[in-house]
Formats: structure tokens, C-alpha cells, sequence
């Protein structure tokens, strides 16, 4: 069963705080200064940006709801449904919460224009009445420092860049490493049928599948980002349930 989607202005998510579980009972999950506990998101506002890599394996679109911009990132199978989208166009979003370097961002699951302007008042009118309700069980919102509660590493690390000439968006991450469908089937099962309750270590995969293990941390990466697994604790990975 997949987790509630939230209807959240931007503001909540890029001023949340994103936290990598340690514990090894939930996947990782953004905190909104409203203590929601937010894995995915519905947000509604205005394509500002755009650009989409020449082999078409990544695309970032700036969203601006009036109160903050989000990017909404895609790779290969993503970049199609990113691609129909011009900027001025309005859209509702629903996307899994990421993060990449302190920029939290959205992984768009499901893109609905919105040609109608009423429903922007409408939705509007939704979160106003959402805080209002916060507001009478006591809860208040909170500021969220960075700084403090900076989100764990993982232990497969990204690649470095190198040091760009100038800057544009395709800078912003490094590019998903190509893994065959198979392998990321083969890597899926293998961690359904060694998970104990914790999670499987790539090392543990590697022996399963009689893999190199730098094909299964490939693997495990492209996983992640997709939403598919989690990982419960620093280099140990779980499918999501």
C-alpha cells in the first residue's frame, strides 16, 4: 500500500527537513515545519523553468506555487512525461519527496494539467483549512535548521563531477548509472529473499546474485532513487512495503 500523498504548498517541503531512517521500521521521509511525516507530495502550481538533456536520460522542471519553487526531476522513463510540459503550464503533481545535496526535490508519479485557475482557490482553500484544523489540535509550525539536522550519508556514494566550465542545469547530479532491466529484477529478488527484518547489505546481494558488487551498488542506486527500496540503516537496503 502505498503512502498518503500530502496536499502541501512548496513552502512545506523546501523549508522540511529531510530524514533517512536509522531505524530500520519506516523509509526515509521528509518533516514539514507542521510535523507531517511526508514520503509523497500533491502540489499544484506553474511550470517557471525547464531542460531536458540532449539524450533525453534526465529532465529537471522548476514548479512555482506562489510561495516557494520545487524541482521536479525524472530520468530515462520519466523524461517523456516531463518532456510534455512547456513553461506557463499549470499542473497538479503528485511525487515522491528526494533530496540531493540539501536540495529536496519531487520524482513526479503522476502529472494532471490544470486548466481551470478555480482549482489553484480550490486547493488553496484545502491547506488553509488543513493548518486551520492543526491549529485547533495545538499543533504550531516549526522552523526547521538545516544546519542541525543535516540528513544522514549513504554509504554508496555518488560520483564527483568535475568542476564545470560554467554552470547549467544538467550540473545539478550526476547522471544514474545504466543497469539492464534484468539485473535490477534479479537485484529486487535477491533482496526480498534476504532481508531478515533489516534490510541486505550489497555485499550479501553481490554473493546471491554472483555479481560484481559495483554492478549491484549500481543497481541498488538506481532502485533508491526511484523509490523502490529504502534504506533502513547506513548501507543496508529494504523493499518497500
Amino acid at each position: 500500500m502505498r503512502p498518503a500523498a500530502y496536499k502541501l504548498k512548496i513552502e512545506d517541503l523546501v523549508q522540511g527537513q529531510y530524514i533517512r531512517s536509522i531505524e530500520g521500521t519506516e523509509p526515509n521521509h521528509l518533516l514539514t515545519p507542521w510535523g507531517q511525516r511526508v514520503t509523497r507530495a500533491r502540489v499544484m502550481g506553474t511550470v517557471v523553468e525547464k531542460f531536458v538533456r540532449e539524450d533525453q536520460g534526465y529532465a529537471t522542471l522548476r514548479l512555482d506555487d506562489g510561495s516557494e519553487t520545487i524541482s521536479l526531476r525524472g530520468w530515462r522513463e520519466g523524461v517523456p512525461e516531463l518532456n510534455r510540459l512547456n513553461v506557463g503550464s499549470t499542473v497538479d503533481i503528485i511525487g515522491r519527496v528526494g533530496e540531493f545535496e540539501g536540495e529536496i526535490y519531487l520524482v513526479p508519479e503522476l502529472i494532471l494539467p490544470v486548466n481551470d485557475p478555480n482549482w489553484e482557490l480550490v486547493r488553496e482553500l484545502e491547506i488553509v483549512e488543513s493548518r486551520r484544523e492543526a491549529l485547533v489540535r495545538g499543533v504550531r509550525p516549526q522552523t526547521m535548521s538545516t544546519a542541525k539536522l543535516g540528513p544522514t550519508q549513504l554509504k554508496i556514494e555518488l560520483p564527483q563531477p568535475t568542476p564545470p566550465t560554467e554552470s547549467t542545469p544538467e550540473e545539478e547530479e550526476p547522471p544514474l548509472p545504466e543497469v539492464p532491466d534484468e539485473i535490477k529484477k534479479r537485484v529486487v529478488l535477491a533482496l526480498e529473499k534476504l532481508d531478515k527484518g533489516n534490510g541486505a547489505t550489497p555485499v550479501e546481494v553481490s554473493v546471491e546474485l554472483n555479481l560484481p558488487q559495483a554492478q549491484v551498488e549500481d543497481a541498488l542506486r538506481v532502485i533508491l532513487v526511484k523509490g523502490d527500496i529504502f534504506e533502513p540503516v547506513a548501507g543496508r537496503f529494504k523493499l518497500m512495503r
